[in-house]
């Protein structure tokens, strides 16, 4: 592994020269756009990724979970954090598959 010089004169550390060689697809810029949803079985607020489509608050959206796919209301509008500030590593997100429509929602609930 080679270093970098810095313009100040200094050696990059160890720890950035390995956070330069791994790039996560879904923070390119260190940041990632989330959302809290909440399941009307479970109790509690999970937070899932979104990646295309914006979903508002009050609206109802499709999300993978261990239990297959399941309907969950967003309780919060999308927001876009620095990958630092999450809980858990942002490649452990699970990401919004739609906007539910009416026939999902039928389905669903």
């Amino acid at each position: 592994m080679t270093f970098r010089m810095s313009k100040q004169g200094g050696q990059k550390n160890i720890k950035d020269e390995i956070e330069d060689c791994f790039v996560n697809d879904n923070d390119i810029n260190g940041k990632v756009t989330i959302v809290e949803v909440q399941f009307r079985q479970y109790n509690g607020r999970y937070t899932y990724s979104v990646m295309q489509q914006h979903p508002k608050k009050g609206q109802h959206v499709l999300v993978l979970t261990q239990d297959g796919i399941r309907c969950a209301k967003v309780v919060t509008d999308p927001k876009t954090v620095r990958t630092s500030q999450l809980s858990i590593p942002p490649f452990l997100l699970q990401n919004i598959i739609c906007v539910a429509d009416a026939s999902d929602l039928e389905y669903y609930n």
